[in-house]
């Protein structure tokens, strides 16, 4: 049963939900592809095959489409002056010692311009399987690029080319690179390219990649629509990046939905070309390095970091937009380090917080390990609310994201990750020009 507690004409609720993954439901896909994935009978060997042959093979079962992803990138624009990496705040970070690595997976990277020569590690070329990844296109050294340019020498790039002369790619080679990257040293993956059909095949690649703590940033895409329609852009399991202007408003043509987790430049970016050339680009492609560099900086202030906390960082250090919190459009918000501070450490005014003072909500028992705290208000949230949410475990506190939900008028705090069983903690609510709130909880088995 759900309590509700009125404060201050605000109501929270504390209800219980437990998280359900979305299904796995298939796409139409505008890029049509002609080859399907097959598994042979009697081994665990997945091929990709042309849609023509399938019914001169024997012994072998069809599994899904080879699905074709393209590079997200929406126009081309004329020179202008950099702007992204002053709007993401890099510069005003300390950089950590030893060394991160990024796998651009893409057309490939002309790793002889002078911009990319002296950051670049060993990479693959998947299509001709050859040790030369050169770019085929533009698009791959565009945005290894931004992630040269918005970050120190320690951070390198690891080139892979997983599509063709037109931007595009087959799931089957996307996956095999995917693999690449994480067996050959990569601590994040970048992939600027989205497409309409879900791929259970390269979902198992982005597992593997998460379970082997490698960071995997995706585009929400550039069709102006939702990313449920999208993948690897609807995937929850990953970052997945909007883009926005110069103005901090969302880019006109960037997919929004619910499993936007950031926002970031992605109009009118510059960085490099092949030919030892710059140039302007726009689209969700330019806005995702620039997250995957953040995201290089925090692994480098603490190796030690895991994926989870990473990202925990990158939604903490955000320029909130649009509705308060989380929100289908910027996600967390813009991200920007410029007050990064190593804030996994609780701060001085928290290791002293005085509870004396405080309203106790009634105690919580046998709370599940998955537990979602709804906080909802009697009006819509605006820029001007503040209400910080956090949860303790003893003094130490416990990492969490919040959300808002606008159609319920609701903030959600989430734990990065499960509570402990048989654990107490504390739930703290604060509202500034207000009241604060303290309510105990403990979990379950």
């Amino acid at each position: 049963m759900k309590k509700i507690i009125s404060i201050l004409g605000f109501f929270f609720i504390l209800g219980l939900l437990y998280v359900v993954p979305p299904a796995n439901e298939g796409f139409a896909s505008s890029k049509e592809s002609d080859r399907v994935l097959v598994k042979f009978v009697g081994s665990e060997l997945i091929d990709s095959v042309a849609k023509d042959e399938v019914e001169l093979l024997n012994g072998i079962e069809v599994l899904q489409p080879d699905f074709i992803r393209y590079a997200a990138i929406q126009t081309t624009t004329g020179v202008a002056d950099s702007w992204g990496k002053e709007r993401i705040g890099v510069k005003k970070m300390v950089p950590g010692k030893g060394t991160v690595v990024i796998a651009v997976i893409d057309t490939g990277v002309d790793y002889t311009h002078p911009l990319l020569k002296d950051r670049i590690v060993a990479g693959y070329d998947v299509l001709k399987n050859t040790s030369d990844p050169m770019d085929v296109h533009f698009h791959g050294t565009h945005v290894a690029g931004i992630i040269a340019d918005s970050t120190p020498a320690n951070v390198k790039i690891m080139p892979i080319r997983a599509m063709d002369e037109k931007g595009n790619g087959y799931d089957s080679d996307i996956s095999t690179a995917i693999r690449f990257a994480v067996d050959n040293g990569a601590d994040i993956i970048n992939l600027s390219f989205i497409g309409e059909g879900y791929s259970q095949y390269l979902t198992d690649a982005l597992n593997y990649a998460l379970a082997n703590n490698v960071l995997v940033v995706v585009v929400a895409g550039n069709n102006g629509a939702d990313t449920a329609n999208y993948f690897p852009a609807s995937e929850q399991n990953v970052i997945v990046v909007s883009a926005t202007d110069q103005n901090d408003n969302i880019a006109s043509f960037s997919n929004m939905g619910d499993a936007i987790d950031l926002s970031a430049p992605g109009v009118g970016i510059v960085s490099s070309l092949p030919g030892n050339r710059y140039g302007s680009l726009t689209g969700t492609s330019m806005a995702v390095p620039f997250v995957s560099s953040v995201a290089a900086m925090i692994k480098l202030d603490d190796p030690s970091r895991s994926i989870q906390e990473i990202e925990r960082l990158l939604k903490k250090y955000v320029d909130d937009r649009g509705a308060v919190g989380w929100d289908p459009i910027f996600g967390e918000g813009i991200v920007n380090v410029t007050s990064y501070d190593e804030p996994l450490r609780v701060s001085a005014d928290e290791q002293e917080m005085d509870f004396s003072n405080f309203i106790r909500l009634p105690t919580v028992r046998n709370v599940p390990l998955n537990k979602e705290w709804h906080i909802e208000f009697t009006r819509q949230l605006s820029a001007k609310d503040i209400i910080d949410v956090h949860v303790f475990r003893g003094s130490e506190l416990v990492p969490i994201t919040l959300r808002s939900k606008v159609e319920t008028k609701e903030i959600v705090a989430t734990a990065v990750s499960s509570y402990a069983p048989s654990t107490s903690y504390k739930l703290v609510i604060r509202v500034k020009n207000g009241k604060d709130y303290l309510m105990d909880f403990y979990t379950g088995y």
